[in-house]
């Protein structure tokens, strides 16, 4: 592999990880401004990005890379949908309106931990003990961050906020371990495209009678371009770029850059205002950076080819949000 094309996606890797990291704080702008409620942020991301994404669709497939799908496979691009977008994506929006941004992608590293359990429970995919010691390491960093009592003037409800991004990271976890055929039949473009439609069109109806209103008098530039950015960048672009590192750099690689995402988030929260630390928190983030490293650790060796699907299987996926 040449050098540049390694750097390639490194760097389509970090643009990726960066928009993502910038997403609970920038989100958590608009909330605070009171200019829509976490489920009609959802419904606005879900539906910006259908809309973007078919738009792209009209351009010549030799710039997408969009094919057909066969009809076959349109039920499982459906469940996909509510899994991976209308679940994932909305659960995660909702839960940043109640607790912190930092707090948000701090869960988002979780990814990992609960890819390999469930990978480990229902295809049987093989646990070590630092396998096993990172899952428990992890998911206990986890609980302690989801039941911190300490106060915020930013976090409203931070268990229910943080129990709604674990539960993000939950459908995560199940798209990767069940739609894993899916995801390498198809090119990223088709099967993103296909997934938010699937999503605008069931999740945006049901939602919009309990979204409330957009209050349109509070829509600020600083709001205005925090709507831009979440619709564009972190739910359009980032979701384009981690195929193109996925096709060069091995899935352990990708899943560290899951570290940066916190830092990211915590150096713009900091800068904007909205970071709060404690005891508490700092040592939740330590443990499940620990949990996390070491189900990526115990993956590093190269899968044997002789062994099966089951066995070969590789959980450490970089998050998405």
């Amino acid at each position: 592999m040449t050098d540049s094309r390694y750097l390639k996606g490194h760097i389509s890797m970090l643009l990726a990880t960066i928009m993502w990291g910038a997403l609970a704080p920038i989100a958590k702008i608009v909330l605070e401004h009171d200019v829509v409620s976490g489920l009609g942020l959802s419904v606005i991301r879900i539906g910006g990005g259908a809309l973007l994404f078919l738009l792209i669709s009209f351009l010549p497939r030799s710039l997408t890379g969009d094919c057909k799908v066969e009809k076959k496979d349109y039920l499982t691009l459906f469940l996909a949908s509510i899994i991976m977008i209308s679940l994932n994506q909305g659960l995660y929006i909702i839960g940043i309106g109640y607790t912190s941004p930092v707090d948000t992608t701090v869960m988002c590293t979780l990814t990992p931990v609960f890819t390999l359990l469930l990978a480990a429970i229902f295809i049987g995919q093989p646990l070590t003990v630092i396998k096993v010691g990172g899952i428990i390491i992890g998911l206990s960093g986890a609980l302690i961050m989801a039941f911190s009592n300490e106060e915020s003037e930013i976090a409203s409800n931070p268990l229910l906020g943080n129990t709604l991004c674990i539960l993000a990271q939950i459908c995560a976890a199940i798209y990767y371990v069940f739609f894993l055929k899916i995801i390498t039949r198809y090119p990223p473009f088709t099967i993103m495209k296909w997934m938010f439609l699937f999503s605008a069109v069931t999740y945006i109806p049901c939602m919009i009678p309990f979204m409330g209103g957009i209050a349109v008098e509070r829509i600020d530039y600083p709001a205005l371009l925090s709507l831009l950015y979440i619709i564009i960048f972190p739910t359009f672009f980032a979701y384009l770029l981690i195929p193109v590192a996925q096709k060069i750099l091995k899935p352990t690689v990708i899943s560290s850059y899951a570290y940066l995402q916190p830092v990211v988030a915590t150096t713009l929260a900091t800068i904007i205002g909205l970071a709060i630390f404690g005891w508490n928190r700092i040592i939740a983030t330590a443990m499940i950076f620990l949990g996390v490293y070491l189900v990526s650790f115990s993956m590093r060796k190269k899968p044997n080819p002789k062994k099966s699907d089951k066995e070969s299987f590789d959980p450490t996926m970089g998050s998405q949000v």
